[in-house]
């Protein structure tokens, strides 16, 4: 690994070893943002489709008994036996 006296030697103060994008005319910036839209789309439908997948998966049944603590004391959940978890 280089040292700091070895990076400032390479890459003097105040040049930056960056690689940063081009700088392009607004119809080109358009056209790679149009271009990028298209695939954030389709990242977020897959991410829809997914989720909706998810909540389509089956339940399981819960048969652990619980107690809850709250204001009027403790109390049975009267669903958990009945309930289903997804």
């Amino acid at each position: 690994m280089a040292t700091s006296k070895e990076r400032d030697k390479e890459h003097p103060k105040g040049h930056l070893a960056m690689k940063t994008p081009p700088i392009v005319s607004q119809q080109e910036w358009e056209a790679a943002r149009q271009q990028l839209l298209v695939k954030e789309k389709a990242l977020t439908r897959s991410r829809d489709a997914l989720a909706a997948e998810r909540r389509r998966m089956p339940w399981l049944a819960v048969e652990k008994k619980y107690e809850f603590v709250g204001p009027e004391g403790k109390r049975a959940c009267s669903i958990c036996s009945t309930a289903a978890v997804s």
